[in-house]
């Protein structure tokens, strides 16, 4: 994504940020009226589609310092390879030197200085000057500065892109966590007690069976904004834990995870697929079987198990 893609994620995400909050009383103002319960899970669901939105930009900023990563892995064999360039320079000057070309021997040194392309002489003007082997010394180098300026431009782009997600990542952080302490001073704002995790329905093979069984072993745990586990996890932080129990990767954001599944149809459906929900996928369980998924569902929440139908699906895919 280019760095003047930031902006408009800044603007998404705070329209997200918007939204969740648009539940809040005003300063001032009386809560409106209604059952304590439900003005909580209508706020809470709206909490989860930022949370979502915090995880897509975390997800982006892991790719961003692996980019960063690899970019300053491909500069360490290129500055090596200048620097045999430059000797091979070095000796092709040392030769004009000892047959007089006291011209050409200026401007190799200056091509010996260089620090990056905007200062290399022009290769064109050595050419009458030079051996073709020479040429080919030239020219290399000019071509590995130029693949080493590129490289530098582009660690620079990820390095400002990340300064730029970092403090997008501050303020939804801090947007979420006010959220959550207005949503724990409502009344009825406690988690319930955990519930005594049911048995599985039965034996699921392979790898769907080994996140199945994942999933079952966090019955119980809470709902935790950006979890990962071990002691809480959100929706896509549980599916994505489940199927890494099982070696397969997912990203830690519901709709990346639609991306990235084998869709499949409804009657195709099997224990271990995932289920997603909402137009714009903010939601994702686990489907275990016997028409019932394991999620974590929202803020003041545990994980348990609920009928696949509980909110209107988006559709089932297949991790693998």
């Amino acid at each position: 994504m280019p760095t003047t893609a930031l902006p408009c994620r800044a603007a998404a995400l705070a329209a997200g940020m918007t939204v969740a909050l648009a539940l809040a009383p005003a300063p001032g103002r009386a809560a409106p009226a209604g059952d304590p319960e439900e003005r909580i899970a209508r706020a809470a669901e709206q909490l989860e589609i930022v949370v979502e939105q915090y995880n897509d930009l975390r997800e982006e900023l892991r790719e961003t310092r692996a980019r960063s990563a690899a970019l300053h892995a491909e500069m360490m064999p290129l500055e090596r390879e200048i620097e045999a360039h430059r000797t091979e320079i070095s000796l092709i000057a040392a030769r004009a030197y000892r047959t007089g070309d006291i011209h050409a021997v200026g401007m190799l040194g200056t091509l010996l200085r260089a620090a990056d392309p905007e200062n290399l002489v022009d290769p064109l003007i050595l050419l009458d000057r030079l051996t073709r082997e020479q040429h080919r010394m030239i020219a290399a180098l000019t071509e590995a500065y130029d693949r080493l300026a590129a490289a530098r431009r582009g660690v620079e782009a990820l390095a400002a892109r990340q300064r730029g997600q970092e403090r997008q990542l501050a303020a939804r952080k801090l947007a979420i966590e006010t959220e959550l302490a207005r949503l724990a001073r409502l009344p009825g704002g406690v988690e319930p007690r955990a519930e005594a995790a049911p048995r599985l329905p039965g034996p699921v093979a392979g790898a769907a069976g080994r996140a199945v069984r994942f999933a079952y072993a966090q019955l119980g745990k809470p709902y935790r904004w950006g979890g990962e586990g071990p002691d809480g996890y959100d929706c896509s932080g549980l599916t994505s834990a489940a199927w890494a129990a099982a070696g397969v990767r997912l990203p830690h954001n519901a709709a990346r995870q639609w991306r990235a599944v084998t869709r499949i149809s409804r009657a195709a459906r099997q224990a271990g697929d995932l289920v997603f929900y909402y137009r714009d996928l903010h939601h994702v369980a686990l489907y275990v079987g016997d028409g019932k998924i394991i999620h974590a569902p929202r803020t003041g929440t545990r994980i348990r198990i609920d009928r696949v139908d509980y909110q209107p699906i988006v559709g089932y895919g297949r991790p693998g």
